[in-house]
């Protein structure tokens, strides 16, 4: 079965810790909100310390033209996966060369010419190397992109499968928008990128098994997450409702996969849990009753970096990989949420 071989991560130079953020933003929303402490409060609510982002602060004192943010977005997209897929292929002991389809996932910005052709060009892979843009998934985006991997996979198993998912949250900051939603925004996202290495069957290399996966869509949710496409860019769409859907049908939907696999949670030793924010972890904990250092990693994660969107869930992975040490035959579990509203869940076996 199609195996994650290895996992490289990147974030941009420009690191802001929790407590400077809340300032400027309070700064910037008391003008046209009432930013009283209950409200403010949302920065420490979301369990951050620290973020990355591809500008400077200053960056945001200031309105930007779609124009403007668009061409940072495909300027830092291509440096930040170049260093990503570097820092996985050298895990992986192989160069670009070896690489025969390349995934680039993203929902934060576009390109055409797509980047994944951009680094193509930049790290000198094969030119005949197929590829894959895949735009709109958002937060999914991570845990989609590697059950396309898996496919491709399982459809050509002497193929080596390069996903690289980034996201530039920040560069959608909406300098006019006082509403709450951009708020818990910019208390939330950060940016980054990501880089996995798949293989099929036929290949030599060894590495976590993908044995199985889960899409779902559920009906009439649209609304609830994504993006509206304004004259300044991406302006969120962030629901509070979110969690109360998740709360509804989350515990349900992983345990019809996993009883399609023949087992249970109590059979899973990792979680790579896409964290929407820390209310989302608490809900997932208890909906399927884990302990709490079940879900240190997206914790972890989610502390030190924020939510990067769809690289995010590839972080926790390289986490667990580097510092949890599991071991061979432990079960593990792939989880994330995006816009649609939609799961993605993908079954992993050491």
């Amino acid at each position: 079965m199609p195996r994650v071989v290895a996992v490289g991560t990147a974030v941009p130079p420009f690191c802001s810790n929790q407590q400077n953020i809340r300032e400027v933003a309070r700064q910037h929303f008391q003008e046209k909100l009432e930013c009283t402490p209950s409200l403010m409060d949302v920065f420490e609510n979301v369990h951050v310390d620290r973020r990355f982002f591809c500008v400077p602060r200053e960056w945001f004192g200031r309105d930007h033209t779609f124009s403007e943010k668009n061409e940072e977005f495909i300027r830092w997209s291509e440096r930040l996966s170049v260093e990503a897929i570097e820092r996985c292929l050298e895990k992986a002991g192989l160069g670009p060369q070896h690489v025969d389809h390349l995934i680039f996932v993203s929902t934060s910005g576009m390109s055409t010419p797509s980047i994944d052709a951009r680094i193509i060009n930049r790290l000198g892979f094969d030119t005949h190397t197929k590829r894959t843009p895949i735009f709109g998934l958002g937060c999914a985006g991570g845990a989609s992109g590697l059950t396309r991997c898996f496919d491709l996979a399982k459809g050509a198993p002497e193929q080596r499968i390069l996903l690289v998912s980034v996201e530039l949250s920040s560069l959608t900051f909406q300098f006019r928008d006082y509403r709450k939603s951009n708020l818990v925004a910019s208390a939330l996202f950060a940016d980054g990128a990501a880089a996995v290495l798949v293989c099929g069957d036929a290949c030599p290399e060894d590495g976590i098994h993908m044995v199985d996966n889960l899409s779902t869509l559920w009906p009439d949710t649209l609304d609830l997450m994504g993006w509206e496409f304004t004259q300044t860019g991406l302006s969120v769409i962030l629901s509070p409702g979110i969690p109360r859907l998740l709360k509804k049908h989350l515990k349900n939907n992983i345990h019809e996969f996993l009883k399609r696999n023949q087992l249970k949670v109590k059979d899973l030793s990792h979680f790579v849990i896409h964290p929407g924010g820390a209310k989302i972890l608490h809900d997932f904990r208890k909906s399927l009753d884990l302990s709490e250092g079940m879900l240190e990693p997206s914790r972890f994660v989610l502390k030190n970096y924020g939510n990067m969107s769809s690289p995010t869930l590839l972080f926790i992975l390289d986490h667990i990989i580097s510092e949890r040490s599991p071991q061979k035959s432990d079960w593990g579990l792939c989880a994330a949420f995006g816009p649609g509203f939609s799961s993605e869940l993908i079954l992993l076996r050491w």
